[in-house]
């Protein structure tokens, strides 16, 4: 039996569009755990989506060695900054 692997390529699809679309239905002046939150809210299958790849790194890693992806919601941050950034770099 082979090496049992992680799945590669896209988490979840339309990414930056549902990040967009989070950030759109907040207030300008919103956290990153209300954006977590809200993204939860919207997209539930999208976070367990997230929350099991996570899980897969972490089962699947062995032990004392690490893995490229950071936990759920650091993930989703950093999303949302590439996000974020886009749209700023877009608006000047």
């Amino acid at each position: 039996m082979g090496r049992q692997r992680v799945p590669t390529g896209q988490i979840f699809l339309k990414k930056e569009e549902k990040i967009r679309a989070t950030i759109n239905s907040l207030d300008t002046n919103h956290s990153e755990d209300q954006f977590i939150e809200k993204f939860q809210e919207l997209y539930p299958d999208d976070w367990q989506k997230i929350v099991k790849r996570y899980e897969a790194h972490e089962r699947l890693t062995p032990e004392g060695k690490s893995h490229p992806m950071p936990p759920p919601k650091k993930y989703l941050i950093n999303a949302y900054k590439i996000v974020r950034k886009k749209n700023q770099k877009l608006s000047d």
